[in-house]
């Protein structure tokens, strides 16, 4: 029985550090990990959780077993600290959600950029950063010669994937006379999938207050 509580207790303090890192990756957009990669970071996630709650606990772990009374020294009775439990829980919680906000606003790899300790991101692809950092208006052009100019609302993931979606989005094209006009897409907007075709991204400094002023006029 005493190896199957401690098998138990093993399980328990690594399923913190594993409760995070799946956290993590639903929130997180960062580079591919191997299963190894995914197993190391939970372990450190678990050694980094409890460093922060056992100072609070006696430097016990939350679960634990003991004898049943001086009658019957080989019955066994787990014993479980329900707070230690449930400070692990809201310290798992709030870590992943503090470390995704870390990989998605690429705060500690800018301090590091900044003292000329690296040059990368913590992003996945420079088609993250761009989009994350830039947005705004843009214009798209796709295969065919064709144009669409819109307000970037939503982008995928991956960079294979290329698909975007484009707010009072409007079709560009270029009169007999060399000036452009614009086609608006009647809707909320468009999707731009991969089968698209699109062969670069123009990002405008325009603001919203410009475009309606343009609409406006």
């Amino acid at each position: 029985m005493p190896d199957k509580i401690e098998a138990l207790g093993v399980l328990l303090v690594l399923l913190p550090g594993f409760a995070c890192a799946y956290i993590v990756q639903f929130l997180a957009v960062r580079r591919k990990q191997s299963e190894l990669d995914k197993v190391i970071e939970a372990l450190l996630f678990s050694l980094i959780l409890y460093l922060l709650t056992l100072p609070f606990f006696g430097y016990t772990f939350p679960l634990g077993w003991g004898s049943l009374d001086a009658q019957h020294p080989n019955v066994y009775r787990i014993i479980i600290n329900w707070k230690h439990l449930l400070w692990l829980t809201g310290a798992s919680v709030v870590f992943a959600v503090t470390y995704s906000a870390n990989l998605n606003r690429d705060w500690v790899m800018w301090i590091l950029r900044r003292v000329k300790v690296t040059e990368r991101t913590a992003r996945k692809a420079i088609w993250n950063d761009a989009f994350q950092e830039i947005g705004g208006m843009v214009q798209v052009g796709l295969s065919g010669d064709r144009r669409i100019l819109g307000w970037l609302r939503y982008y995928s993931d991956e960079a294979e994937d290329s698909s975007l979606f484009l707010e009072e989005a409007s079709w560009l094209t270029t009169q007999d006379d060399g000036t452009e006009s614009e086609q608006p897409i009647i809707g909320p907007g468009i999707l731009l999938t991969k089968n698209s075709g699109i062969e670069y991204v123009m990002f405008l400094n325009w603001s919203k207050r410009d475009s309606d002023t343009e609409q406006s006029a």
